[in-house]
C-alpha cells in the first residue's frame, strides 16, 4: 500500500484532508509538529510527504532540506504563501509540487495521484534513451544529465523532464496543457500556474542564445537564437 506522510499543524486541514486520503487506499500518517517531522519520516518511510511550511518548532524548508539530503521522496508543499520567490525557492530544493492555501481537497488527490505517476514513469527504463542534441545543447535522458559546450548545467527532476520535452519538440509551438499532461501527469481539469514557474527557473539557468518564448494564450516555443 502506498504510505503518505502529512505534516501540517492545523486540525482544520488534518481531518478532512486524512478522510479524503484514506478513502483513496492510502495508508496515512500524520505530524503536526516541526520538531518530530524527520524521526516519523525515518520510522514511517513514505512513499510521498505532504509539507506545511508553516510549522511549530522547525519550518517546512528545513524539513524539505533534511528530506532532500537523505531522500528522493516526493514532497508536495502546503502553503499560505503563494509568491513567485516560495515558489522559487521550494522547487529549487527539489520540491515535486506546490500547492497555495485554501485548496480543495479533490484537486491536492489529484496531484498526488500526478505526482505519484510521474515518479514511476521515472522509474522506468527509458525506450528513448539516447542522448538528445541541439546545437551545444546536449541532454542524457538516461543519466538525468544536461550538458551546454561540455559544461554541465544543474536541474531538478521536473526541470530536466520539461526541458527534455521541449528539446524533443523544439522549434514548435507546445501547449502548456500537452506539458501538463505529458510531462506533469495532471489532469485536464487542473489549472496549474507552478509550471510557468518551472520555465522562469529553466530560462535562468539556460544560456541567452537558448530560448524559450512565451506563446501568449498557447505555450511555448524552444529554440536557439542565432
Amino acid at each position: 500500500m502506498t504510505k503518505i506522510l502529512l505534516i501540517e499543524d492545523d486540525s482544520g486541514i488534518i481531518l478532512p484532508l486524512s478522510a479524503y486520503i484514506k478513502k483513496e487506499n492510502y495508508e496515512l500518517s500524520t505530524c503536526q509538529d516541526g520538531a518530530d517531522a524527520i524521526e516519523i519520516f525515518d520510522d514511517f518511510k513514505p512513499n510521498l510527504v505532504i509539507l506545511d511550511i508553516n510549522l511549530p518548532h522547525r519550518n517546512g524548508i528545513e524539513i524539505c532540506e533534511e528530506i532532500r539530503k537523505k531522500s528522493n521522496t516526493p514532497i508536495i508543499v502546503l502553503s499560505a504563501r503563494d509568491s513567485e520567490v516560495d515558489k522559487l525557492t521550494l522547487f529549487e530544493l527539489g520540491v515535486d509540487d506546490y500547492v497555495a492555501k485554501p485548496f480543495s481537497a479533490r484537486e491536492l488527490m489529484a496531484r498526488i495521484a500526478a505526482v505519484l505517476k510521474r515518479v514511476e514513469i521515472q522509474k522506468k527504463p527509458k525506450n528513448n534513451s539516447k542522448l538528445l542534441t541541439f546545437g551545444p545543447l546536449e541532454i542524457d535522458p538516461k543519466n538525468h544529465t544536461v550538458l551546454y559546450n561540455q559544461a554541465e548545467i544543474i536541474f531538478t527532476k521536473t526541470e530536466f523532464s520539461i526541458l527534455e520535452y521541449c528539446v524533443r519538440n523544439a522549434q514548435n509551438v507546445i501547449k502548456r496543457e500537452a506539458i501538463m499532461h505529458d510531462v506533469m501527469g495532471y489532469e485536464n481539469y487542473i489549472y496549474d500556474r507552478t509550471i510557468d514557474t518551472h520555465i522562469k527557473n529553466i530560462r535562468k539557468k539556460l544560456p541567452e542564445n537558448i530560448s524559450i518564448e512565451t506563446i501568449r494564450g498557447i505555450g511555448y516555443r524552444f529554440e536557439i537564437i542565432s
